[in-house]
């Protein structure tokens, strides 16, 4: 079964201080490392990585201007929307609408980091992803990112209704509070079936 590593959001509005007010998720600070050694799983296994980043448009409707609940926040073309410093993202692929049909599965000298941009919380929600998965045969996915309970939940939720069989790096997500957190990774599990679990040192032997 192919799997591939979603990383939601981890761009700099989110998961870097100092850009989109009001929206830093400072508890990233905690999961930094782990979701380097995530990476570094992935490459080692062959495993692709999927960047799922906002970058949104001023139509937006989730957009307060719009009528939406969040001001102005990691608007396309701006650093707002880069990925974050602490990840690599030099060698990245963006992937757009025309690349719905994409091999990206690694193989010797094949790039194995690519991004997509989505304009609101869920990775799948008028993207390619969905297209790009199954033409890849994917059916196994690890979800990771910022935050819990809003853009994570929401790709989350449009894995399971897609199919997919969803693994949850619960240390290599972060919220606001370690409530919403632990109370999104309950409703994960519990309505969608999602596997918990925590990125370790194992994972890289």
């Amino acid at each position: 079964m192919e799997k591939a590593l979603l990383l939601v959001d981890l761009i700099k509005g989110f998961g870097q201080e100092g850009y989109d007010k009001n929206m830093y998720c400072k508890n990233v600070e905690g999961i930094k490392k782990n979701l380097q050694q995530l990476i570094e799983y992935a490459n080692k296994n062959n495993i692709p990585i999927i960047y799922c980043c906002d970058a949104h448009e001023s139509n937006d409707p989730e957009l307060k201007r719009n009528g939406g609940p969040w001001e102005e926040h990691c608007m396309k073309g701006t650093e707002s929307s880069d990925i974050v410093d602490w990840l690599p993202s030099k060698d990245m692929v963006k992937l757009m609408g025309a690349d719905a049909n994409k091999d990206i599965i690694n193989k010797e000298g094949h790039n194995n980091t690519f991004r997509i941009d989505k304009r609101t919380y869920s990775g799948f929600y008028n993207t390619i992803l969905d297209d790009l998965l199954k033409h890849n045969n994917i059916k196994e996915v690890y979800i990771a990112g910022l935050v819990t309970s809003v853009c994570v939940q929401h790709t989350a939720a449009d894995a399971f209704f897609r199919g997919y069989k969803i693994n949850l790096v619960e240390n290599g997500c972060a919220d606001i509070s370690n409530e919403k957190h632990e109370n999104a990774m309950e409703y994960m599990k519990n309505n969608y079936s999602a596997k918990i679990m925590k990125m370790d040192k194992k994972w890289l032997k």
